[in-house]
């Protein structure tokens, strides 16, 4: 990437700011350019890749009406209490 400026940039300011949508498209758009110029590169990741399985999440309720939830929920209801008949 140091080769490149614009890569070494655009990886900066992904990690400076993770959650910013432009600089994670940026960061794509450098890392497909890298690829797309280097064979022997784009080789070494798709064998290492497959290696590597999703980062593992656990998420766990304890207690009585315990909710763990381990991605975005908002919008849903949950409820924890006694069901009335």
């Amino acid at each position: 990437m140091e080769a490149r400026p614009a890569a070494l940039e655009a990886a900066q300011d992904a990690a400076a700011h993770p959650d910013d949508e432009d600089a994670l498209a940026a960061l794509r758009l450098q890392l497909k350019k890298l690829l797309a110029e280097d064979d022997s590169l784009a080789q070494e990741l798709a064998r290492l890749l497959p290696q590597s399985g999703p980062a593992g999440q656990t998420v766990i309720a304890s207690g009585n009406r315990s909710v763990a939830i381990g991605g975005n929920a908002s919008g849903n209801v949950i409820i924890t209490g006694d069901v009335k008949r």
